[in-house]
């Protein structure tokens, strides 16, 4: 059995539940450790039944929730080499509970294996994840600058998908940001546009990706209508169906949604 969900997901704060035959963990934990408990209590979740929490990077919006999570639970923390230095300056709390976690590692709990990748982002270490379940697997990426050769092995040929979708180029330039900022966004350890994601969504779909959840949307420089319709375009205009081919959905920035639910 595998049920997989974003419970937020946005420029302000990331966390997903997985929860894979008898493993519960959580990617990312950048809200309060509060609305973590409140989001997984109404997907049936305990915070107290997770076993990890793997870091993708260090940025506020990724782990703003470790300091009370490790007080409270004391949840084993799994982060790159520089990400977990800075966790522990910035959260000594968090220090007894990190776990190196480096791209090419893989940790193996109970049923699930997760392996990281390093990601282009301007942060101290980042990465992403290839999740193997009981049930199949998921590929794992926000916060990427480009779809780098890295980004594309965690993510080819997965069963379901979550990747950065994370601004439309046009509000983007024509939005309140500083220069300086924008061009940081636009960069190669930026993050992703609506329409460089359509493109890297076409080559997983063809390497046999059947769920695609778009995540990590910008609320200043993007909508989710905007991130559907590219997605949906680009992809109907290299000839696959979305809804036979390929079911498509946008990740809220706070409340649930699917990436994988099997019951077997």
């Amino acid at each position: 059995m595998v049920f997989a969900c974003t419970l937020f997901s946005s420029s302000k704060g990331n966390c997903t539940y997985v929860r894979s035959g008898r493993d519960e963990f959580l990617i990312d934990a950048g809200v309060s450790a509060k609305r973590i408990c409140d989001a997984l209590a109404n997907v049936g979740g305990d915070i107290k039944k997770i076993s990890a929490i793997f870091i993708t990077h260090e940025h506020t919006d990724h782990i703003k929730g470790l300091a009370v999570i490790s007080k409270k639970y004391g949840i084993p923390v799994y982060a790159p080499y520089l990400c977990a230095r800075y966790i522990k300056s910035a959260f000594p709390e968090v220090a007894p509970f990190l776990c190196e976690n480096n791209p090419g590692n893989t940790v193996e709990l109970l049923d699930t294996v997760i392996t990281a990748y390093a990601t282009p982002h301007d942060s101290q270490g980042s990465v992403c994840f290839r999740i193997t379940t009981p049930n199949g697997v998921i590929g794992y990426a926000t916060d990427i600058g480009y779809a780098s050769e890295q980004v594309w092995e965690a993510l080819s040929g997965a069963d379901s998908v979550v990747v950065e979708s994370n601004h439309d180029l046009e509000l983007l330039e024509n939005g309140p940001y500083p220069r300086a900022l924008k061009n940081r966004i636009l960069s190669d350890y930026g993050h992703l546009s609506n329409c460089d994601c359509g493109t890297l969504l076409c080559r997983l779909v063809h390497s046999g990706v059947k769920r695609i959840v778009l995540a990590h949307l910008s609320e200043e420089n993007n909508r989710p209508p905007l991130a559907l319709a590219a997605a949906r375009g680009t992809l109907m205009g290299s000839g696959i169906r979305v809804g036979d081919d390929v079911i498509l959905r946008v990740a809220p920035p706070d409340g649930i949604c699917e990436i994988m639910n099997i019951n077997d």
